[in-house]
C-alpha cells in the first residue's frame, strides 16, 4: 500500500507520522527537553548490585541510574566499569533500562559487536536469497562480531549492503576507541535524531513520498536516501507552506483524537481505552449497533471491527507493555479463534511485535507489545490538576452532601451565625442555587447564600459567617 512519512521539526520538538492511504498509522514525538535515550551507549559505573532481583544499577552520569538485568551472571561488582546501551527510556519514577548486548542498526543490517554469528531476517523466505545474503555478510564480518541482515536487504545489490555494513563497523570502531580513553560514567554514542532515524527504520519500497518542513532535516534525509537502493522513485518534498504540515495533510483531527478515551467503530460500536500503572485495558462495546437478525453475527461484526481498530490504536498511540481487551461475549470457540486470527493479521505491520495470548472463557485477550520509549500519552499529556490523573472528581451531589453536613454541624454550636455564605466552584454554585438552596434554608432554619469562585478546585468550598458580626 502507498505510504507517506511526514516530519515536522523545530528546535524544541520533532514529530513524525507514518501515513497509509491517508490514515495516520504511527505518530512519534521527541522533545529537546526530554531527549530520547534508546540506542545511546554509555560507559557506566556499577553503583550497586542487587542480587535479590539479579540486577545492577549503573551510574551513567544522568539524574537517575540505569537498570541492568544480570540474570545468572555475577561478573559485575560495585565500582566496575561496564559498557551498556539504553533499551528503554526513563518513565515515571523509573530510570532507563539498559543491556550489555550492544547493537548498531543500519537500514539493511544490524551489527552486534559482542556476538559472533550471522542471522537473516525470518521474513526473507527465498532460500537462494538467504544464501546470497549470508555470503555477503561473511565477506564483511570481522571475527568476534555478529551481523543480522534485515528484511529490507532482500534483493539489494551486494555493493550497497557492503557499504551499509562497513559504515556500521566504522561507527563501532569510533565507540570502542572512545571507551578505551573514557572514565566512567561517560557518554559514548547517541542514536540519530528522530527524523533521520525514522526514515532509516521505516523506509520501505511502499513509501512513495517523504515530506519534511525543515530545510536542514530535508537535506539530511536527501543524503540518507542517496545511499539507499530503491529510493529513487520516492518523492522527497520540502513543505514550505505557513500551515502546519500535519494539518495540511488533513491529519489535525487524527492528532486531536489521540487524547480521546473513547474510539468510535464504523458499525456504531466503540472502544474505551483506560491506562493503569500495570497495564492498558480496552473495553469493546456494542453502542448503537443493532446489526443483523442473528445476535452472534452482530457481536462478531463488532468484535472484528474492534480487533482491527485495537491494532491500529496500539500502534498509533504507541501503547506498550501488557494490554487486556474485553471483547463482547462470544459463545462459539470457532468465533473466538477467528477474533484471535483477525488480531494477528492486523498486527502484521507493527514493528513493536505485539504477541497475542489465548482468549479466556470470559472473552478476555491478553496482548503484550514491546515498549522502548515513553508512550505517546506520557509525552503529550500531563495529569489533570483537578482530578490528579484519576479521571474522576466528586459528584455535585457528593460535594453538596458534605457541605450540608458541615453547615448542620456549625448550626448545632451554641451562638453560631444564622447568616451563612457558601463559596464554591461555579459548577457547584449553580447546582446548589438551582436545586437545593430553598429546601436547605427551610430545613435548617437559616439563611444560606452562595457565591461562585472560579479559582477554587471543583471539590473545594468555604463556609463563612455572613452576619456581618
Amino acid at each position: 500500500m502507498p505510504q507517506q512519512i511526514i516530519i515536522s521539526s523545530t528546535p524544541e520538538e520533532v514529530r513524525m507520522g507514518l501515513v497509509n492511504n491517508g490514515i495516520l498509522q504511527e505518530f512519534m514525538v521527541e522533545r529537546a527537553m526530554s531527549a530520547h535515550l534508546v540506542g545511546s551507549i554509555f560507559l557506566g559505573r556499577v553503583s550497586n548490585v542487587v542480587k535479590g532481583i539479579q540486577a545492577a544499577f549503573i551510574d551513567i552520569g544522568l539524574d537517575r541510574n540505569a537498570f541492568l538485568y544480570l540474570g545468572d551472571s555475577s561478573d559485575l561488582t560495585e565500582g566496575a566499569s561496564v559498557m551498556i546501551q539504553i533499551t528503554k527510556d526513563p518513565r515515571g519514577t523509573k530510570g532507563p533500562t539498559a543491556s550489555r548486548e550492544i547493537t548498531f542498526p543500519g537500514h539493511y543490517a544490524v551489527l552486534f559487536p559482542f556476538s559472533d554469528y550471522i542471522g537473516i531476517s525470518r521474513k526473507i523466505n527465498d532460500e537462494q536469497e538467504r544464501i546470497r545474503l549470508r555470503k555477503i555478510a561473511e565477506q564483511c564480518k570481522p571475527d568476534g562480531i555478529g551481523i543480522v541482515m534485515r528484511t529490507e536487504a532482500e534483493g539489494i545489490e551486494a555493493e550497497v549492503l557492503e557499504t551499509d555494513i562497513r559504515s556500521l563497523l566504522a561507527e563501532w570502531n569510533v565507540v570502542a576507541a572512545r571507551a578505551k580513553r573514557a572514565k566512567a560514567p561517560a557518554f559514548l554514542h547517541r542514536e540519530l535524531d528522530l527524523s533521520v532515524r525514522m526514515v532509516r527504520d521505516y523506509f520501505t519500497r511502499d513509501v512513495k513520498e517523504i515530506v519534511a518542513d525543515n530545510p536542514d532535516v530535508f537535506q539530511r534525509i536527501q543524503d540518507l536516501l542517496a545511499e539507499m537502493q530503491g529510493a529513487e522513485e520516492t518523492v522527497l518534498r520540502l513543505w514550505d507552506s505557513g500551515e502546519d504540515v500535519f494539518s495540511g495533510f488533513g491529519l489535525g483531527d487524527a492528532l486531536a483524537a489521540l487524547a480521546d478515551r473513547r474510539v468510535e467503530l464504523p458499525s456504531g460500536g466503540y472502544l474505551v481505552i483506560d491506562h493503569t500503572e500495570a497495564m492498558t485495558v480496552i473495553d469493546v462495546n456494542s453502542g448503537s449497533y443493532s446489526g443483523k437478525s442473528n445476535l452472534e453475527e452482530t457481536i462478531m461484526e463488532i468484535n472484528r471491527q474492534a480487533a482491527r481498530e485495537i491494532a491500529h490504536q496500539l500502534r498509533l498511540r504507541d501503547i506498550g507493555g501488557i494490554i487486556v481487551v474485553d471483547f463482547i461475549d462470544m459463545h462459539s470457540e470457532e468465533n473466538r479463534q477467528e477474533i484471535l486470527s483477525v488480531l494477528e493479521t492486523a498486527f502484521a505491520g507493527d514493528k513493536m511485535r505485539p504477541r497475542v495470548q489465548d482468549i479466556t472463557a470470559l472473552n478476555l485477550v491478553e496482548i503484550t507489545r514491546k515498549k522502548s520509549r515513553q508512550n505517546l500519552e506520557a509525552v503529550l499529556f500531563a495529569d489533570c490538576p483537578v482530578c490528579s490523573g484519576s479521571g474522576r472528581v466528586q459528584s455535585k451531589e457528593a460535594i453538596a452532601l458534605e457541605i450540608k453536613r458541615r453547615v448542620r454541624g456549625l448550626l448545632k454550636k451554641q451562638g453560631s451565625a444564622k447568616e451563612i455564605l457558601l463559596v464554591t466552584h461555579p459548577l457547584e454554585a449553580e447546582y446548589l442555587q438551582q436545586s437545593l438552596l430553598k429546601e436547605w434554608n427551610r430545613e435548617l432554619s437559616c439563611h444560606l447564600t452562595v457565591e461562585a469562585d472560579a479559582s477554587l478546585h471543583v471539590e473545594a468550598f468555604m463556609i463563612l459567617d455572613n452576619s456581618g458580626n
